[in-house]
């Protein structure tokens, strides 16, 4: 059974923590105390410390038994051979949750392993919500808790719920990459070694709240996969997408998983075609999740999988058209009054027809909110996707911006950007990413610029920091949504 999202609300957003091996001196402990503190949390905090007796101008407990009061969460950041103490003591003073951020358990030896399976008996026999060990811990944005230690600014309240069964992704690459991006994430939970809680709870408790549009997971292994999918599917049905980083699908990357966090990654076929069946969309990388992800939380499914393509490039414009077919996308012709608008427009340098994708050629970038026009007006098409194969530096640039600004605010069902050309006015030195990018033509795939709207026929283009429009007729039948702020709707890649 998976847990509730009122069981899980000690640990994801507590009104009060201890920190049970809270020092200055001890530079894990010390960074979550930092930022827990700088970060906006208002709750009580509680330092537990036998050997100092106050820190960060606070007093120190010597146990939590010593608390003036049961707190809600209990973070353990102790050696692994009393991390078992500390949670039953926890468990016996009615502390519903922890959070365990020490290390060497089933990942390190055969010790360890026998404290894991120890530390999830007593979390069982107290009734004690425990996640990891061997976590970096966690982050609720909307409330402004933030408890790990790698966090190097402080997270702004997104719709994007983050499960990560890595912790150093889930701050340093997938939050820092997101807020680089302008994307936000609601909550980020480093999983670890899963001895209570597992990623299949996170999911579920995620997908249940209002405040989350989407959720995102890294997944190396999971023990119950049949109880992964089975919430996975039931939050797809939902309305909740779930996007996954699946890794294991060599066997490197397996045994690197084992080392990792004990995580046996499983069959990748198996794994493909459960994914298919409940509507879980696996994804490459980070750039990739990132892009469907905002996607998701700025767009309900459009009301088919009719797809309308205007590109200033022609090359891009067929890149595109095959990206669209291989997934199933639809792109009706450009016809009757829509052609005919377009063919007469003098802005537009035309041959007697117009073909879906629109090769707009660079004389329509001058006039996308005109086109943008036009093509809105046509029934046949229930999204839409401008690509933008020019310079993205310049005045002109600005000039392009602004307009897909203007289009935009138009648009009454999703529409999307793609912006491939250049970014950055001074070239940068080499990068990973840069050269990544560069092996890419164009950086579609890169970009996420198609992908498949689960659980429904229909299906969406997706590209990265999308601006919604409003809702279309078919709209999925869910709760009320709480929608971000959106940003500029144009992408870089």
């Amino acid at each position: 059974m998976v847990r509730t999202e009122t069981e899980l609300e000690p640990l994801l957003a507590p009104e009060s923590v201890a920190v049970v091996g809270a020092s200055p001196d001890s530079w894990y402990s010390s960074q979550l105390v930092d930022n827990l503190l700088d970060y906006g949390f208002d709750g009580d905090v509680y330092l537990v410390n036998p050997g100092r007796d106050e820190a960060w101008g606070r007093p120190c407990y010597d146990a939590i038994s010593d608390l003036p009061e049961p707190v809600d969460l209990a973070v353990v950041s102790v050696p692994r051979e009393v991390v078992v103490d500390v949670v039953r003591e926890a468990g016996e003073m009615g502390v519903p949750a922890a959070l365990v951020i020490t290390a060497g358990f089933a990942e390190a030896d055969d010790e360890g392993a026998a404290l894991e399976a120890e530390l999830a008996e007593v979390a069982d026999a107290h009734d004690v919500a425990v996640c990891g060990p061997n976590c970096i811990g966690l982050a609720n944005a909307r409330e402004g808790t933030v408890l790990t230690s790698t966090c190097s600014r402080r997270p702004e309240p997104g719709s994007i719920g983050l499960v990560s069964q890595s912790g150093a992704l889930a701050f340093t690459t997938f939050f820092e990459r997101a807020a680089d991006e302008d994307v936000h994430f609601s909550h980020i939970v480093s999983t670890g070694n899963e001895a209570d809680l597992s990623v299949t709870d996170y999911v579920g408790s995620l997908a249940d709240r209002d405040a989350v549009d989407a959720v995102c997971t890294y997944v190396e292994g999971v023990d119950d996969p049949r109880r992964f999918m089975a919430a996975a599917d039931e939050a797809v049905r939902s309305g909740t997408p779930v996007l996954t980083v699946k890794v294991g699908a060599s066997d490197v990357a397996e045994a690197a998983s084992v080392s990792h966090t004990g995580s046996v990654t499983g069959n990748d076929a198996a794994w493909d075609a459960a994914f298919a069946q409940t509507g879980v969309e696996r994804v490459p990388d980070v750039p990739d999740l990132l892009s469907r992800a905002s996607a998701h939380a700025a767009f309900d499914p459009p009301a088919s999988d009719r797809v309308c393509v205007a590109s200033t490039s022609g090359g891009l414009a067929s890149l595109l058209a095959d990206m669209a077919a291989a997934r199933g996308l639809s792109l009706p012709d450009i016809a009757g009054e829509t052609e005919r608008a377009l063919l007469d427009s003098e802005d537009l340098l035309t041959f007697g027809e117009m073909h879906n994708p629109a090769d707009i050629r660079g004389y329509g970038a001058e006039v996308l909110p005109d086109i943008a026009d036009v093509l809105f007006a046509d029934d046949a098409f229930d999204a839409y996707v401008f690509a933008i194969g020019l310079p993205a530096v310049g005045d002109d640039a600005e000039e392009i911006a602004d307009d897909l600004l203007e289009v935009a605010q138009m648009a009454s069902d999703p529409v999307l950007f793609l912006w491939t050309g250049r970014k950055e006015p001074a070239s940068p030195p080499p990068s990973p990413t840069s050269a990544c990018a560069a092996r890419r033509p164009c950086s579609t795939t890169r970009a996420g610029v198609w992908t498949r709207w689960p659980r429904w026929s229909t299906r969406a283009s997706a590209a990265t920091d999308s601006r919604p429009g409003p809702r279309g007729p078919n709209s999925r039948p869910t709760r009320p949504r709480v929608r971000p702020t959106p940003t500029c709707p144009t992408t870089t890649c």
